[in-house]
């Protein structure tokens, strides 16, 4: 005999998963309420909109005709703390940290005075051979034209060769060059330098990094060294600063921010 097939009651409906979720309290976001409200100097009447030249920092009074900067105010609804931006470390740069110091190897570049020898001195080279035997003029002047403009060749060959070294520690910042080439070493104590900076360098070729110092006598600005491109000179300014917990500010000599 069969048995009788079993009723199953229908399962319970599955729950709904949406209606189930915590159910989170929307979060109202509150944005800080920074404003300012700007009064005169003169009679204390408060300025309308109309009044106002944010884009000069100025304001005239309404009430007493006064003209008045505004720039204190503007400067304190600006954010205080700007995203500064990271420099990575470029090609020819090489950083070494031992115990407590740095040590910073920098690859030179042509300096202005060797490109232009480079340029410009085998042009008058191979003129003044030619006027040799042309024109019949003294052997010194090809001779010695010839020895300049293959001093310049060499030299610029040598610089993948050439570097700068700069060490600092908890006292000092040392740097000095290999080869020396009349470049003096220094040595400036830590505590003295107040801000580094950059500027076009004076040959018209490449970036100089500078250093304000201060002095009993009063702030110096002394160049520290000059690099190929700006992509280097902003790692060293950011890697300098930052070991010796300098502040990054403008400088008013600085060509380039």
């Amino acid at each position: 005999m069969k048995e009788p097939i079993k009723q199953y009651k229908p399962a319970d409906p599955l729950p709904d998963s949406f209606s189930e979720r915590l159910k989170l309290p929307k979060i109202k976001k509150e944005f800080p309420k920074v404003f300012k409200k700007v009064t005169c100097p003169s009679c204390s009447t408060d300025i309308g909109a109309e009044n106002i030249n944010l884009q000069n920092s100025l304001a005239k009074c309404g009430g007493c005709d006064v003209i008045f900067s505004i720039e204190e105010e503007v400067a304190s609804l600006k954010t205080k703390e700007e995203v500064k931006q990271n420099f990575f470390r470029p090609e020819g740069i090489d950083l070494f940290h031992y115990k407590d110091d740095l040590e910073i190897s920098i690859k030179q570049h042509v300096s202005g005075l060797d490109a232009w020898g480079v340029s410009l001195v085998p042009i008058f080279a191979l003129a003044a051979v030619f006027l040799y035997f042309v024109e019949g003029i003294a052997f010194y002047y090809p001779f010695v034209t010839t020895l300049v403009s293959l001093y310049f060749i060499v030299k610029a060959f040598l610089y993948r060769k050439y570097f700068t070294y700069i060490d600092i520690n908890d006292r000092f910042l040392s740097i000095k060059s290999s080869p020396k080439n009349l470049k003096k070493d220094k040595s400036i104590p830590v505590e003295d330098i107040d801000q580094i900076y950059l500027k076009h360098s004076g040959d018209g070729i490449g970036i100089a990094l500078y250093m304000v110092i201060n002095d009993p006598k009063g702030q110096q600005h002394q160049k520290l060294l000059s690099v190929k491109n700006l992509s280097k000179a902003k790692y060293l300014e950011q890697e300098i600063e930052r070991y010796l917990g300098i502040e990054d500010r403008k400088v008013l000599e600085a060509t380039i921010q």
